[in-house]
């Protein structure tokens, strides 16, 4: 298949610490062709699975392409979020057909592969499968295409002869080989092993299929410093310096800089070969235009300094530290996690024709010296307790197998047999095998606190109550309906159990608050005035709107004050002597936990006959709900427990049902007890939706409250701290709305306040971008003006994709500001007087007569 005039250049692995500055190279050098980089980002999440940190600040990538486009004018790179070891890869090659491959999407880690099994496997099949995959699809759609394989210098046996560049021609016993073969390979690691099946792989496609691969043994690379990153921080590639990521030469810079000893491996007498980050980039850019034969693996050993033993390196980087006033010592022989104990430093020369004519090397003490003035602005991100091995790279395997012979054997109850394992939720690609399973959803919802987004087992659930069978036979309809909702309902009792309430499975809380606002205005009827309603001024249209529209109730909102001082709560309740309460646990705009415990109790203390009605609708699922002092409990099912839309639970105790009498007065009733006779959902219902509630109940308990709760409160805080920092950098004012209790983010949500900027155009553009928060763009029920973005973190998300979500805001900040010149999105709002509070409705601030 032929390939089109200045087809692209294809960088695999575009994200990493030769990928990223190799694409800017590119870009810069090849202006004419498009620079197309591909990553899944399994580098950031591996070094975050250990514990690591880039030292330097690193952005997310469409954030990065931004920065080239601003510093460099760059143009030409498109990125393409994908995994190599993938069909997509196929479909890649086959519509962009570039002119050059650069493969370096690898988990580049030895200590990493040795770590345990699932590490050990992944290594192999990222890293053996990806190349094949690739092997095969140059094969299929651009044979004559220039694949560039970023293979190891680590490849090579050392064994005390010169080393070759690939192939070379030895003498046995004193007959010598008439045909080049391949440089003996030795591994000690898995990831070594796979890096020497990629290249046996790579000289088999090049013989049958006649590719053209040149394969790159490249030795350590270390530094920070390149050409096109200089000087500019938003450009910065990552320097990991962890036990399983960071080059010895980059961990040893950083030792240094934290006063730590360097702490040398073994005896120290390993020989390793070393390569300027600048220099390994100036030489790979430009090899893909030096183009091999049809049918040559050609192999070149990407080394520039080939004498050191990590000693030397050692004794070298504490001279170049001491020269930058850093008092730095060695420490030999501590830690052996390799069994490097080798006697002697071995002599031994190292082909590297391709290199020593193609470049000059820096001097080694010009990259130490760039390094450590880049990295000592940002000593405060590294941390000590990274620079001790703990792979055990020889780990004791009779203890191991002896703890598999003991079998434990724990008797189930018989209810818990249908219920799943827990899955082992630990590290963030745990949670992202979870997501993909249960919550496989392309979009980024943060507003679950409008709609949630159902898990598969709801899905499936309803569904399969939805069978042709089933709906073919009213009956059996109803027969179902009801074992399925007394399964539901006997489930949430469980999960969250009161003694003095009755547990009904409803609507959703807006129908569940219109039933109780028209029970009440009956009620109210009765008597010569209207009933009186205390609530906040934080409630949902959905909850509180039904008593606000009728004429049979009159509505006191309480005041930031009261809110916050007990005393002042305290008066306005002896003052207005409220026949209702109603309340939020947490607020639908601002996503703040209320002190709704103690509000109860002090209503019941000074209006005995007083009706309290909690709504739970933002916090049934992250937080329990509080059953003291409350009449009714109710909330929907939809938003943070992820179940069927238009499903809810409700609460009531005796004294509510007595008083009421019925929310439902027609109609058989699912549940038969006397109890719930007037309360239980009565007629033809959507019966499957109550198998969708069985199933999301059944989640949340596998799960675990608790768990679910830190999760979404990690989530959030994560979220909100590179959020705010982002506007910061856009010179937006805003302030994140402080909660009653807790901090911001505890409950999974925070809301974000502007006081210069409208930011309705950037939750459209979002939308647009999939990405899904909820803008909150009115006057409130004090008749101010709210411009609010609320965001809720659903604890199945991944820091993966909440990156992503941040990088699609800061597209959308940045495309909307270029658009807007000074008048779209940049406008300060227009001073003046607060506007009146809207005829009929009452601030606690003025007093009833």
């Amino acid at each position: 298949m032929s390939q089109p005039k200045n087809s692209p250049i294809l960088v695999l692995g575009a994200d990493g610490y030769l990928g990223w500055p190799l694409s800017l190279r590119l870009a810069r050098q090849n202006p004419e062709r498009q620079i197309i980089m591909v990553d899944n980002f399994l580098r950031r999440r591996l070094v975050r699975e250990v514990g690591g940190d880039s030292i330097l600040p690193i952005l997310e990538m469409k954030q990065r392409l931004w920065a080239a486009k601003r510093v460099h004018g760059i143009d030409n790179m498109e990125f393409i979020h994908m995994d190599v070891n993938s069909d997509a890869l196929d479909l890649l090659l086959e519509e962009r057909r570039p002119a050059a491959i650069y493969h370096l999407a690898q988990q580049c880690s030895a200590p990493y592969s040795m770590k345990g099994v699932e590490e050990a496997l992944l290594t192999l099949r990222n890293n053996e499968e990806g190349n094949m995959r690739l092997l095969w699809a140059v094969r299929e759609y651009v044979p004559d295409c220039h694949v560039i394989k970023l293979g190891t210098f680590g490849e090579y046996a050392k064994g005390g002869i010169d080393i070759a560049e690939g192939y070379f021609k030895p003498m046995y016993r004193g007959r010598a080989a008439t045909t080049a073969i391949p440089y003996p390979r030795r591994a000690d690691d898995f990831y070594h092993a796979s890096k020497i099946n990629d290249t046996n792989y790579i000289a088999i496609a090049c013989q049958h299929w006649d590719l053209r691969v040149t394969d790159i043994m490249q030795s350590t690379v270390f530094g920070t410093w390149t050409e096109d990153i200089d000087g500019h921080p938003e450009l910065f590639t990552r320097v990991d310096y962890d036990e399983y990521f960071g080059t010895v030469a980059n961990r040893f810079i950083a030792q240094a800089l934290c006063g730590e000893p360097l702490s040398v491996y073994g005896t120290g007498n390993q020989r390793t070969g070393l390569m300027a980050l600048n220099d390994a980039i100036t030489s790979l850019a430009g090899l893909w235009q030096d183009k091999p034969e049809k049918a040559e693996h050609r192999v070149i050993n990407h080394v520039t300094e080939k004498s050191f033993s990590v000693n030397e390196l050692a004794d070298s980087i504490v001279g170049s530290a001491r020269q930058e006033g850093l008092k730095v010592t060695v420490q030999r022989g501590r830690y052996d996690p390799r069994a490097e104990q080798v006697d002697a430093k071995m002599a031994f020369e190292i082909e590297s024709a391709y290199v020593d004519s193609h470049l000059k090397q820096t001097r080694m003490r010009d990259v130490v010296h760039k390094a450590f003035v880049m990295l000592s602005q940002y000593r405060e991100r590294i941390s000590r307790e990274l620079f001790a091995p703990k792979t055990d790279w020889h780990g004791d395997s009779r203890a191991r197998n002896k703890s598999r012979d003991k079998n434990v054997v724990v008797p189930m109850r018989q209810q818990d047999v249908h219920r799943k394992r827990a899955p082992v939720l630990k590290s963030e690609a745990d949670w992202e095998v979870f997501r993909r399973e249960c919550f496989p959803y392309d979009n980024l919802n943060l507003n679950p606190g409008t709609l949630g987004s159902p898990s598969e087992s709801v899905l499936q659930a309803v569904r399969k109550a939805q069978s042709r069978e089933l709906l073919s036979q009213p009956l059996d309809q109803y027969r179902r309906g009801r074992e399925v909702y007394e399964e539901a309902r006997a489930e949430a009792a469980s999960l969250w159990p009161s003694d003095q309430h009755e547990l009904q499975l409803v609507g959703s809380a807006s129908q569940t608050s219109n039933l109780l606002a028209l029970a009440f205005a009956r009620l109210g009827g009765q008597m010569s005035r209207p009933l009186r309603v205390l609530t906040t001024m934080n409630e949902h249209v959905g909850g509180i709107g039904a008593f606000e529209r009728m004429p049979e109730f009159r509505i006191c909102y309480l005041s930031e004050k009261e809110i916050r001082e007990p005393k002042a709560f305290t008066a306005l309740v002896a003052g207005f002597k409220p026949d209702i309460a109603l309340f939020s646990h947490v607020t639908y705009d601002t996503g703040q936990a209320l002190p709704v415990a103690n509000w109860m109790k002090e209503v019941r203390t000074l209006r005995p006959g007083a009706t309290t009605l909690l709504d739970v609708s933002q916090s049934l699922g992250v937080i329990a709900p509080v059953f003291d002092c409350a009449d009714v409990v109710f909330g929907s099912c939809h938003k943070w427990l992820f179940g069927p839309r238009g499903t809810g639970v409700m609460w009531t105790n005796e004294r509510f049902r007595r008083r009421v009498g019925a929310l439902n007065w027609s109609g058989e009733p699912l549940a038969k007890g006397g109890k719930d006779f007037g309360f239980s959902p009565s007629g033809g219902l959507d019966f499957s939706l109550y198998a969708g509630l069985l199933a999301c109940f059944r989640l949340y308990r596998q799960l675990g409250a608790e768990k679910l709760r830190e999760r979404s409160a990690d989530l959030a805080l994560y979220f909100r701290v590179r959020l705010t920092n982002l506007l910061k950098g856009h010179g937006i004012r805003f302030r994140v709305l402080e909660p009653c209790q807790g901090s911001p983010g505890a409950n999974g949500m925070f809301s974000i306040a502007f006081s210069n900027f409208d930011p309705y155009p950037l939750y459209d553009a979002m939308n647009a971008q999939k990405v899904h928060c909820k803008c909150i763009k009115d006057r409130g029920r004090d008749g101010r003006e709210r411009q609010l973005l609320r965001f809720g973190i659903p604890f199945y998300e991944t820091q993966d994709r909440l990156h992503k979500g941040l990088a699609v805001i800061e597209d959308c900040l940045r495309e909307q500001l270029a658009n807007s010149a000074d008048h779209s999105l940049r406008y300060l709002l227009n001073s003046g007087a607060a506007p009146s509070p809207r005829p009929g409705v009452l601030a606690s601030s003025a007093r009833p007569v």
